[in-house]
């Protein structure tokens, strides 16, 4: 060790307090810190002493007006502490056992932390801020998530609540944070999502929809973007995607696909070109529970089902897709797409999975009744998405039918599933006693 070590050692430092709150007992403490300067730069001293003895100052410092000391003050449990903290006297000869005991004791406690309701979020609500309350709630996740506290080491923990402080005070720069915990994060997502459906229905899957037009060329031109795949997550506890509502046919993305971009909402991403339009409301320090815990929370405001809600999120990915999902309400072939979508996971030889969302719900939301309808109706007329491409098709004509006959098609949708006689050619039977077509103008095929 040289004394340059010590001189670079305290100009650091002193750089560190310019981002506390400045007052007179910090800059009376700061003085020992000169102090210790001055001297090494005209004696010769015991360098390690001396730098322990520094380390010992500088930790003290911290703990009475750091970073370290928002965390003290917020938790009546470190009261204790912080009279021993503000008892100790920084020219005292027996500094680095006192340091070293408040050093343990602190550790102790932060090990232990699991609810961090302390640190209360500043960019809760802010417009433009998302990416940030992400990243607060995210680095928040770490520590009272038990898998991820798992990957976690004792310092690891104080660093995060270190962090997160500064992330929440502005005081640190975000790519600075995300940098620091970027394999955390990676190993947080591979764990997190899954390839398939589990034995007991549980998923969580990387899911990118295959909305409008033709679905096997749309689906051609997102597997051959340039750039990157936009994604919403979903799960077993909570589904939100992005595109259309009458078709809900997508790809899933391995769980180890190099993630670019993370967000609760709306990235306004464009997979065919550059950049991002809304780069403030996303970040790469998100965790998955943390984004489907939002979500959740908005779809519960808005009064959505959150297995067919709107408010998704989008986690843009550098990835080929593993496998192709229908999520539906156990309709199958009455949906027009499905057909598509067998024929598609064969000549891609990607496997399909069908997700019958009921499975995890009791009760038809509107959009479940919208969907429903929507392919009973086109299964009974007998209009395939290729015929609904064709300018001729009168689409007023098909909404007026099936606002007409929603509340009594879905009553019929479901019990049929309930006696587990659900079949295109049984739905369409009784529909044939419901729907009166020559009120519509709509011929059936």
């Amino acid at each position: 060790m040289l004394k340059k070590d010590i001189l670079d050692l305290i100009n650091n430092f002193e750089m560190e307090t310019w981002k506390y709150d400045n007052n007179d007992k910090l800059d009376n403490d700061m003085q020992y810190i000169y102090s210790i300067e001055k001297e090494i730069k005209n004696d010769d001293f015991n360098l390690k002493l001396i730098y322990d003895k520094l380390i010992a100052l500088m930790g003290i410092i911290r703990f009475k007006y750091g970073f370290e000391s928002i965390i003290i003050n917020s938790n009546p449990e470190l009261e204790f502490l912080k009279k021993i903290i503000d008892d100790i006297s920084l020219n005292s000869n027996d500094i680095i056992n006192q340091y070293n005991y408040v050093l343990m004791m602190y550790n102790n406690f932060t090990s232990k932390i699991k609810n961090m309701d302390f640190i209360e979020n500043k960019y809760t609500d802010i417009q433009g801020e998302e990416g940030l309350y992400l990243a607060i709630e995210s680095l928040k996740s770490l520590i009272t998530n038990d898998e991820y506290r798992k990957l976690l080491d004792a310092s690891q923990i104080n660093n995060i609540l270190v962090d997160c402080v500064k992330l929440n005070n502005g005081i640190v720069n975000i790519k600075t944070i995300e940098l620091k915990y970027k394999e955390i994060i990676k190993q947080i997502w591979e764990h997190s999502l899954t390839n398939a459906i589990g034995d007991n229905g549980k998923f969580r899957f990387l899911f990118s929809n295959i909305s409008g037009g033709n679905l096997k060329e749309k689906a051609n031109l997102l597997v051959n973007r340039p750039n990157q795949s936009s994604c919403s997550m979903i799960s077993s506890d909570f589904i939100a995607t992005y595109g259309s509502d009458t078709r809900r046919i997508g790809f899933i993305y391995p769980n180890n696909s190099e993630i670019i971009m993370t967000s609760a909402y709306d990235l306004g991403s464009n997979v065919f070109g550059n950049g991002l339009v809304n780069q403030e409301k996303g970040t790469l320090l998100a965790t998955p529970e943390v984004i489907e815990k939002i979500g959740i929370a908005r779809a519960k405001r808005k009064g959505e089902d959150l297995y067919s809600s709107s408010c998704y999120n989008e986690i843009l990915v550098n990835a080929r897709p593993c496998g192709i999902v229908v999520l539906g309400l156990g309709e199958k072939d009455l949906n027009i797409d499905y057909q598509d979508a067998k024929m598609l996971s064969l000549e891609m030889n990607l496997p399909i999975y069908y997700i019958d969302t009921m499975q995890y719900k009791n009760n038809l939301s509107e959009a479940d009744k919208n969907y429903i309808t929507f392919h009973s109706i086109m299964s009974y007329l007998g209009i395939s998405t290729t015929d609904l491409l064709q300018t001729d098709i009168d689409y007023a004509k098909i909404y007026e039918i099936i606002n007409t006959y929603k509340e009594q098609i879905a009553e019929v949708f479901l019990t049929l599933k309930k006696n587990g006689n659900l079949t295109k050619d049984n739905m369409c039977q009784i529909m044939s006693n419901i729907v009166d077509i020559s009120k519509t103008n709509v011929k059936s095929k």
